[in-house]
């Protein structure tokens, strides 16, 4: 009788079988794993790495889905653009560090303004978008956008230091303002730079009207862009007076010629200027340019002419623009003395101890520095006594009020004591817009300094600003001569 085969486990086979399972939960597992990771890198993609918040590609997408969402449900959409106010000086005030503390305060605080289901997203630099998918009606969006303002009262915080910032808001509704993302978008970011046009803080929603002032906005940019290269800007010179009536120099003043547009007026486009940064590069270019050609003038005579030339808030917050002066004074060979770097109140008053330190280093060299506008910005006189001023420019409007019907409105009062207080503090006082000689009169009679304004001359091109010192050094020597005989 056969034996039965033996049946004994096959061991390697059993291995084998092991090994075959512990390697496809390893795939597994690790597919997972990658599955895992994938996702979090798309998650991370369409995430502001900084506040937390959604970018502008997640914005996008919640966006273009509420809009679907919104024909079907016969609802509205509602997009609003906050931008952080002057932001960028915040950054040169604190550092980049600093200013990331800030935006992720705000962040925060713009967080616990919107409701639940609203997404707010950060696009960076001190912009952040709203997007309101279900609206019953426009004022809605207003209403949460006057929310948002609300939370700049308080100030925010850099590490030890306290500062007040505000926003401008743009707001769109779909679908009347626009029926698809990229419209929207651009729609409540042309609200939103109209805000700031307005002085910011503020909120603006988007209309035609505001849409083609956008269009202008971005061509006007563009050329302006290109107008250093062209040779379209200019310098002209106002020429400013001794009250005896003699020369005493110049303010130098920023004009821009476009070939197609025409004459741009300065309120226009500085404006643009700064908000852009091409101020710092123009700034220096007319620096140059002032510098070089008072050094040619100071040529044609024995006196000391003044030139003073306007300092941009961007310009004083850069950190090298004193170093930028004392080049422009080495290559033009023009002595500091002759240079007056006019700054109006509220420049002077935003900057911290530290901020001010090159207003003291141009001084040590000797440039002067003069306050412009002086009377509209700031109450507060400290800083005449404080900082290294040499000028005041007292501000036309109370030139203008020197002589009224009413006498409780006059500022005769006020520039008689304003004259007394600079005087006080060895300060020379400049009078800006004068256009009449009873106000020459009284300025005279009050003891002002020196004058500026239409009734002595408006701006000048080079060239006759020239031809009017050469006039007048012609008088003085005639003058002179017929007093030595």
């Amino acid at each position: 009788m056969a034996k039965p085969l033996s049946r004994e486990p096959d061991l390697k086979g059993f291995l084998r079988e092991i090994h075959r399972v512990e390697t496809s939960l390893r795939l597994w597992q690790a597919k997972g794993h990658i599955e895992h990771l994938e996702q979090r890198l798309v998650a991370l993609s369409q995430q502001d790495s900084l506040t937390g918040l959604p970018n502008q590609t997640r914005f996008i997408d919640r966006l273009n889905q509420a809009i679907l969402q919104s024909q079907r449900h016969d609802h509205k959409v509602g997009v609003l653009v906050l931008d952080l106010d002057r932001f960028k000086r915040v950054n040169e005030r604190v550092g980049h560090s600093g200013g990331d503390e800030v935006l992720q305060q705000v962040a925060r605080r713009l967080e616990s303004s919107v409701r639940q289901g609203d997404t707010l997203a950060c696009m960076g630099g001190g912009r952040f978008m709203v997007l309101l998918p279900e609206l019953k009606e426009d004022l809605s969006a207003t209403t949460v956008g006057k929310k948002l303002l609300d939370v700049f009262h308080a100030p925010l915080k850099a590490g030890e230091r306290g500062l007040q910032l505000d926003a401008s808001i743009g707001i769109c509704v779909h679908p009347q303002d626009g029926m698809d993302a990229s419209t929207l978008l651009s729609h409540a970011e042309s609200a939103m730079y109209r805000a700031k046009e307005r002085g910011g803080n503020r909120l603006e929603c988007f209309t035609t009207t505001l849409n083609e002032l956008s269009l202008e906005r971005q061509e006007l940019e563009h050329c302006l862009r290109e107008a250093m290269q062209n040779n379209e800007l200019q310098m002209y010179y106002q020429p400013q007076f001794h009250m005896d009536g003699r020369l005493a120099g110049a303010e130098a003043l920023l004009r821009w010629n476009h070939p197609l547009l025409g004459f741009v007026p300065p309120t226009k486009f500085i404006p643009l200027a700064e908000e852009n940064r091409l101020i710092l590069p123009i700034g220096e270019w007319a620096l140059r340019e002032a510098c070089n050609q008072m050094a040619k003038w100071q040529a044609l005579t024995t006196t000391q002419l003044l030139l003073a030339v306007n300092v941009s808030a961007l310009q004083f917050a850069s950190g090298d623009w004193d170093a930028c002066v004392a080049r422009a004074l080495k290559e033009s060979g023009l002595e500091p003395s002759s240079l007056e770097l006019e700054l109006t109140e509220s420049i002077v008053m935003r900057q911290g101890h530290e901020d001010v330190r090159p207003l003291h280093r141009l001084r040590e060299i000797g440039t002067r520095i003069a306050i412009d506008d002086f009377g509209t910005g700031y109450s507060s006189l400290g800083y005449l006594q404080r900082l290294p001023i040499t000028t005041i420019k007292l501000d036309q409007s109370f030139i203008s009020a020197l002589q009224v019907e009413e006498p409780e409105i006059s500022s005769e009062h006020i520039v008689r004591a304003v004259i007394q207080l600079a005087h006080s503090l060895k300060l020379t006082v400049i009078a800006e817009g004068v256009e009449t000689e009873g106000q020459r009169d009284m300025l005279e009679l009050l003891g002002c300094d020196g004058l500026q304004g239409f009734l002595l001359g408006r701006p000048l091109p080079p060239d006759a600003f020239e031809a009017l010192l050469e006039s007048m050094v012609a008088k003085a020597f005639l003058t002179s001569s017929r007093v030595r005989r």
